[in-house]
């Protein structure tokens, strides 16, 4: 439950992320957001204490979850900075680094008890906005005339595209990290893909043998049946039959 509740938590601040980009928000809405995600950082902060106190060896724990403490900063820190424009223009890169929250989202989504599709989808939802960002940050700054990635709608278009295969091909990337960004999408996109299928595989093989399984049990039940109505009639033999046939039912079931 507590895992779950974080887990809400963090996708509500990525999605504040998000918003401060993507959509028209007034001084008091921004303000109302930082709010927000200063109490999500403060309950990631919270649960950090709390696994690295439960933890056996603190420093081991503290170089195994480095990626939480860059996901643990407000985003109300980097809008107290200084207003000048270089660093403006630092700041609003380093906000980025929120986006780390989206590592723990995904090792929270493998603590969560759940269908293996919705952890599978997670990885998905995480790839995607990873490969949309970096490829934003990577090709929006290009001064390559064939740059054709300039905002985050085209970025996140781009994103869907790739781990999908479908790749229209209207956009892409021209910049060497941008390629990288590209090549790693592809990779993890045919990765998801295929286990989509073996899950599927999966699934069905595992209802065909659940159905045969039933349908063994089921004669063997029968069988049983039919030797204990004539059990008087038994040689030694076959008592000693019916009675293997009654374990072995007992320890399949």
């Amino acid at each position: 439950m507590i895992n779950t509740t974080i887990a809400v938590l963090t996708v509500a601040s990525i999605i504040i992320v998000f918003s401060e980009y993507l959509l028209p928000l007034n001084v008091e809405q921004i303000w109302a957001m930082y709010g927000f995600d200063l109490i999500v950082t403060i309950i990631l902060a919270g649960d950090f204490a709390y696994r690295l106190k439960s933890s056996n060896s603190r420093l081991k724990f503290i170089i195994a979850h480095w990626y939480e403490f860059p996901a643990m900063i407000p985003l109300v820190v980097y809008a107290t900075t200084d207003s000048t424009a270089v660093i403006q223009g630092t700041i609003g890169t380093l906000r980025y680094l929120a986006l780390f929250r989206l590592v723990r989202l995904y090792n929270l989504a493998l603590m969560i008890k759940g269908s293996e599709i919705i952890m599978l989808s997670a990885v998905a939802i995480v790839t995607v906005v990873f490969g949309a960002f970096g490829i934003y940050v990577a090709e929006s700054q290009s001064t390559n005339t064939d740059a054709n990635i300039h905002n985050l709608y085209d970025a996140f278009w781009w994103a869907v595209e790739t781990i999908t295969t479908v790749a229209y091909g209207e956009y892409y990337p021209v910049t060497f990290l941008g390629r990288i960004i590209a090549g790693v999408l592809m990779f993890a996109a045919i990765g998801i893909l295929w286990t989509v299928v073996a899950l599927i595989t999966a699934k069905l093989v595992e209802r065909k043998l659940k159905q045969s399984s039933t349908g063994i049990i089921q004669d063997t039940k029968d069988m049983i049946k039919d030797k204990i109505d004539v059990v008087e009639s038994l040689a030694s033999n076959e008592l000693e039959e019916l009675i293997r046939l009654i374990r072995g039912l007992n320890h399949s079931g």
